[in-house]
C-alpha cells in the first residue's frame, strides 16, 4: 500500500433503521434521528398522519424536513420501525421490549403493530408469571385470541403465593373482579370435569364383568328382597330395574377421587396418564376383573374422555353473566369441590 495515499474511513453501519431518502424526521429520547417517509408512517399511524397535516397547515415558510420529537428510547422506535417496514421483523425474545413497544403502538394507534404482537405473543409459551404478564397485555390492549390462550395459567395461579416482586408491573390493568370471575371459571370447569368422570365411570361400570360390580349388584338385589312387603321375587335380576344403575367399580370410583384430588392441587394436572393414580386405586380396591385392562388401558378407553377433557374450555364468560343477573340462596356459599384452593 502507498504509504502517501489517505486510508479510507470505512462508514459504520446503522445502529437503527433509517432511510437516507426519508422526508421525516423521528427523533428519540435519546437523540437519534431516524429518517423515514411521511407516507409509510402516515399509513402505519392516524396520529402520525394528523401530525404532518397540521404541520402543513400551520407553516408558512418554505417546507424544511420536519423533526419530530417522541418521549421513547431509539431501541424500541427502531422495533417499531421494523414491525412498519417490510424489512426483518426485530428480536422479540423480551417480554420487558414487547410491553415497551406495545406502550407506543397504542400511543399512535398503530393497529397493525398491535396485531403482529398479539401474533407474536400467540406462537409463545410461557411460564405462570410471564403467561400472566401475557394475559395483563391482552386485557390492556384488547387482545382477544391472547386472553383465551393465557387463560388456563392465569386462573391457575395462585396470586396470594407469588412474592410481590416478582408480580409484573402491569397486573393492576387485573381487577377485583375479574379475579373473582377466574376464581368461578376454575370452579366451572372442576365441576365439568367430575361430571365426565362420573358419567365415563357408570359407563365403564354397566360394561364391566368385574366381581365388585357383581358382588355390589348381588348385594343390592338381597336388600331389596329383604325389605318388608317387597315385590322383588327370587326370579328377579339386577336388570329389571333402575336401581341398579348407579353401581360404579371399586377401582374407577377411587382413580377419579384420587384424579380430582390431584386436580384440586392443580387443576392442569394430565391425571388420567399418571400411571402412579392407577396403581394407587388399583391398591386399595379389592377388585382383580378388570386389573389388566385398567393399568395398561390396552384398549385405549379413555380416548374419549382425553378427547372430552381437552375440549372443555377454561373461560366461561357467559356462565358468569349469568350467576350475576340472579341472587343467590340464603344458604349459597362457595362449592365445596374447591376447598382447599
Amino acid at each position: 500500500m502507498d504509504p502517501t495515499q489517505p486510508i479510507a474511513t470505512p462508514i459504520p453501519p446503522a445502529s437503527h433503521l433509517s432511510y437516507h431518502d426519508g422526508d421525516l424526521t423521528v427523533r428519540s429520547s435519546d437523540k437519534k434521528d431516524f429518517k423515514v417517509h411521511k407516507i409509510v408512517m402516515a399509513l402505519a399511524s392516524p396520529v402520525f398522519r394528523d401530525m404532518q397535516s397540521l404541520n402543513h397547515a400551520t407553516s408558512s415558510t418554505p417546507p424544511q424536513l420536519p423533526i419530530v420529537d417522541i418521549s421513547e428510547s431509539s431501541k424500541t422506535f427502531d422495533a417499531v420501525l421494523r414491525l412498519i417496514y417490510p424489512v426483518p421483523p426485530p428480536s422479540l425474545t423480551s417480554l420487558n421490549l414487547v410491553a415497551d413497544i406495545l406502550i407506543i403502538a397504542d400511543k399512535y394507534l398503530m393497529t397493525s403493530v398491535l396485531r403482529q404482537l398479539e401474533d407474536h405473543l400467540l406462537s409463545r409459551s410461557f411460564e405462570k408469571l410471564d403467561a400472566l404478564r401475557a394475559h395483563c397485555f391482552a386485557k390492556r390492549y384488547s387482545f382477544p385470541r391472547l386472553l383465551k390462550a393465557t387463560m388456563k395459567e392465569v386462573i391457575c395461579i395462585d396470586i396470594t403465593k407469588i412474592h410481590p416482586a416478582a408480580l409484573p408491573k402491569e397486573v393492576n390493568v387485573l381487577t377485583l373482579q375479574d379475579w373473582h370471575k377466574y376464581k368461578i371459571f376454575k370452579e366451572i370447569r372442576f365441576r365439568k370435569i367430575t361430571k365426565l368422570f362420573d358419567a365415563f365411570a357408570m359407563t365403564m361400570s354397566s360394561t364391566s364383568q368385574c366381581a365388585c360390580v357383581r358382588q355390589q349388584t348381588r348385594q343390592r338385589l338381597n336388600d331389596l328382597i329383604g325389605e318388608p312387603d317387597s315385590e322383588w321375587a327370587d326370579e328377579y335380576d339386577s336388570s329389571d330395574n333402575e336401581v341398579f344403575e348407579n353401581i360404579q367399580c371399586f377401582v374407577w370410583e377411587e382413580f377419579f377421587k384420587l384424579c380430582r384430588e390431584n386436580l384440586k392441587k392443580d387443576l392442569k394436572a394430565n391425571v388420567l396418564d399418571d400411571f402412579s393414580l392407577r396403581m394407587e386405586a388399583d391398591d386399595l380396591c379389592d377388585c382383580r376383573g378388570i386389573d389388566d385392562e385398567f393399568l395398561r388401558d390396552s384398549s385405549k378407553q379413555m380416548v374419549k374422555l382425553k378427547l372430552d377433557l381437552d375440549a372443555l374450555p377454561w373461560s366461561y364468560e357467559e356462565e358468569y353473566a349469568k350467576f350475576q343477573t340472579k341472587n343467590p340462596k340464603s344458604s349459597w356459599h362457595t362449592s365445596l369441590a374447591i376447598q382447599g384452593w
